[in-house]
């Protein structure tokens, strides 16, 4: 019996340690993230985020088809209870703006929004392609 108690405990041990393993790589969102935005008086924009780990975080660049952003820094990368937050900037020769991007991680998807310190809004959807 004392035998059999103790090959129970070890499987148990090491079903739970493979949980936790299992879980720490479900929350991992490195990779390339690919999809689209719409931009007012501009139409549809596809944009492409490249997440990293670094560290204990993330660090990202993000591009846009229309080429205004050509893997623009992503700053204050935080990634808590499913969700990402960043910004990033975009300058031209005339002015310089501020985006902020909000999105909402489940599993290969990510949807949300951006917005710009003028009040300009818009809605995000990506998926994960690698």
């Amino acid at each position: 019996m004392r035998k059999f108690t103790s090959i129970l405990a070890v499987f148990a041990f090491i079903f739970t340690l493979s949980s936790g393993f299992a879980f720490c790589l479900a929350d991992d969102i490195s990779g390339t993230w690919v999809g689209e935005t719409e931009i007012p008086d501009q139409g549809t924009d596809e944009l492409t985020l490249i997440l990293e780990k670094a560290g204990d975080g993330y660090a990202a660049t993000i591009s846009d088809s229309f080429g205004m952003l050509m893997d623009a820094e992503c700053e204050d990368l935080e990634y808590e209870d499913n969700v990402l937050t960043f910004n990033f900037s975009i300058n031209d020769e005339y002015s310089s703006m501020i985006v902020y991007i909000t999105l909402k991680v489940d599993g290969n998807a990510m949807t949300g929004q951006w917005e710009t310190g003028e009040g300009d809004t818009g809605a995000i959807n990506m998926e994960k392609k690698e």
